[in-house]
């Protein structure tokens, strides 16, 4: 071989060896910072894109996984990667169960990423980094409410699960016996008015009349119509205890709780007169012939008459009242009496009955003070 071929096929090979080492030098002396999750790491790499770089460093990417630049983009020295690893979150917000994916590597970052405000509470330090296995974040976000209580309507804004927790948190105390408007166990509605009635109870104690009874003797000695009272009544006194509920300080029940008699009413005793009165002149009586109506009054009039005159309907002693009701001519005219007989002894037991009843209607038993308790 000619000296010359030798040369040349020995710079060829040089070339070769050099040009290769050069070309394997360019593809494996890559530098590139692996950011992940806000951590940086510098690794070496031959790999082309950003795919493999990841690869080289031992990350997989996941389907959740966010990754800047594009996974098969081709990498370059000093090149910088960012692998943002997904969380699954199981949250719980406001009661009502929802699972999302963040890239967040804290509580505070995802819930930001979620669009969660400051104010928000979460039942987890802020602090707190997600691992990458699932989570669990109960959130609870603020609500604005109104508690009406003791004369005051207090607005509160709150992040507190229950009607029982932002009462705790404002230092308002429910008794055992108030009244709320919504169970203290119920979790809070933004917007709701929540009422606290208090409910308390006193004693009082009040005078009242104990009435005297009346006891009535027939006298032989007095003319009917006649009464003469023996011993006079009095009423007596008793202590009556109550217990009174209050609603805010309004009385809404009131229970007798006892009774007791300080001091005993006295009986009236009083004679009436059962001596029939004499006749008197009838010369300018008439009678009407008019049919009186039924008694529907239900009272009884028989008993009254039997006291007043002694069950004589037409008794007429001259002493100015006639009748089995014992009605003076004035009361008798006035009440429409005259439609029936000019005077009461002339009408029937019905015709007195009504006027009777009329009377009763416009006076009570007023016109027999003493008979009148028996109807």
């Amino acid at each position: 071989m000619h000296r010359s071929i030798k040369i040349g096929l020995y710079g060829t090979l040089v070339a070769g060896i050099i040009g290769g080492t050069l070309a394997f030098t360019g593809t494996s002396d890559k530098t590139v910072t692996i950011k992940v999750d806000g951590e940086s790491k510098q690794i070496k790499t031959t790999a082309d894109n950003v795919a493999g770089a990841l690869s080289s460093a031992k990350y997989t990417v996941g389907a959740h996984d966010v990754v800047a630049p594009a996974a098969d983009t081709a990498i370059k020295n000093g090149a910088t990667v960012v692998l943002k690893r997904g969380r699954l979150l199981h949250l719980v917000v406001d009661g009502k169960p929802r699972d999302v994916w963040v890239t967040a590597p804290t509580v505070a970052a995802a819930l930001s990423e979620l669009g969660y405000s400051s104010t928000t509470a979460v039942s987890v330090s802020r602090d707190k980094r997600l691992p990458l296995t699932e989570s669990t974040l109960d959130v609870t976000s603020p609500k604005a409410l109104t508690i009406t209580h003791d004369g005051t309507a207090q607005r509160v804004t709150t992040t507190d699960a229950t009607v029982s927790a932002v009462l705790a948190a404002q230092d308002i105390a429910v008794g055992p016996a108030d009244i709320v408007s919504v169970p203290v166990t119920s979790a809070l509605v933004a917007g709701e008015n929540v009422v606290i009635k208090r409910v308390a109870t006193k004693t009082v104690i009040e005078a009242h009349p104990v009435p005297f009874k009346v006891t009535s003797l027939r006298d032989s000695q007095l003319t009917v119509g006649q009464k003469k009272v023996v011993t006079t009544g009095h009423n007596g006194t008793a202590h009556v205890t109550y217990r009174i509920a209050l609603i805010d300080g309004v009385a809404k029940k009131k229970t007798q709780v006892r009774s007791i008699v300080i001091a005993a009413p006295v009986t009236q005793v009083q004679h009436i007169g059962s001596k029939p009165k004499a006749a008197a002149p009838t010369a300018k009586a008439s009678v009407t012939g008019k049919a009186a109506p039924k008694d529907t009054s239900g009272l009884n009039w028989d008993a009254v008459a039997a006291c007043e005159s002694g069950g004589n309907w037409a008794i007429n002693t001259g002493n100015g009242y006639y009748g089995g009701l014992q009605f003076n001519s004035s009361t008798w005219l006035a009440n429409g009496g005259g439609a029936y007989a000019s005077r009461a002894d002339l009408a029937s037991k019905s015709a007195q009955i009504a006027i009777a009843t009329k009377l009763y209607n416009a006076r009570g038993s007023s016109p027999w003070p003493v008979c009148g308790q028996r109807l």
